[in-house]
């Protein structure tokens, strides 16, 4: 497996606009046949572009960690249904949507997992309690609160790639000063929230690096932010040491 090569940071959360990245990253057909199709099979046309949104922007900045234009990447399926790259450079990345947003979050450094929630009533939290709070977790009543369990556990499960196989009232949240912990069948990982706006929340679960994250509300914004992760990455100089030694690389199922 190839060592990981870490500039400034070697793990990138972006969140943004749908509108954002359309209009930064919309202006190119870079989506594969697959990705095409799926997103065609949407009846309503808000989950369609949020669906294409959300990779269009995955494929940018994976682009950007690679050192590779957006359209030449190549993704595959675990078994569990979590999505992976085909590439020699070992990687994790993560996405999610909710509402006006997208988010994507990679890491060289780990397992990471990213979840995008908007608020609901605390009354509908209470009545699914049952069904996603641990037995050992604390009862809390703000619909805050609750929201904030919820994308953490989510977070978690896409980091370590079962999602909800596992099921959530099995893992406990045990907060911290600065953010969360959580254990998902012995993979041990740390987590941040951030606040999108008043209705959305976003959570990141991470057993590597602490993640930089951006939260892009314009074109330039995510422009920005994606260009700060092409020029932290050091992969094109692995890349090109790579070549001259002519050392090949399996591909890496993560």
């Amino acid at each position: 497996m190839p060592t990981p090569v870490r500039g400034k940071s070697s793990d990138w959360v972006i969140a943004a606009t749908v509108g954002a990245v359309r209009d930064a990253l919309g202006q190119t057909r870079v989506l594969d046949e697959a990705e095409q199709a799926r997103a065609m099979r949407f009846l309503r046309r808000e989950d369609e572009e949020r669906y294409r949104a959300a990779h269009l922007l995955k494929r940018h900045m994976l682009g950007a960690v690679l050192d590779l234009t957006a359209r030449e990447l190549q993704f595959g399926v675990q078994p569990g249904g979590k999505p992976y790259l085909m590439s020699r450079i070992s990687q994790d990345f993560s996405l999610s949507h909710a509402g006006a947003w997208v988010s994507v979050a990679i890491s060289l450094s780990g397992r990471i997992g990213v979840d995008v929630e908007a608020q609901r009533p605390a009354a509908f939290w209470r009545d699914i309690a049952d069904m996603f709070l641990a037995p050992s977790e604390p009862t809390v009543d703000a619909a805050s609160e609750f929201l904030k369990i919820w994308t953490a556990k989510e977070a978690g499960l896409k980091a370590h790639g079962a999602g909800f196989a596992i099921l959530p009232n099995t893992i406990t949240i045990v907060w911290e000063c600065e953010g969360f912990a959580v254990d998902v069948e012995g993979l041990s990982l740390k987590g941040a929230w951030r606040k999108l706006d008043d209705v959305h929340m976003l959570a990141v679960a991470f057993n590597g690096c602490l993640p930089e994250i951006a939260v892009c509300l314009s074109p330039v914004d995510l422009t920005r932010a994606i260009d700060g992760i092409r020029s932290q990455s050091e992969l094109s100089a692995l890349r090109s040491s790579e070549d001259r030694g002519g050392e090949a690389y399996q591909a890496e199922d993560r």
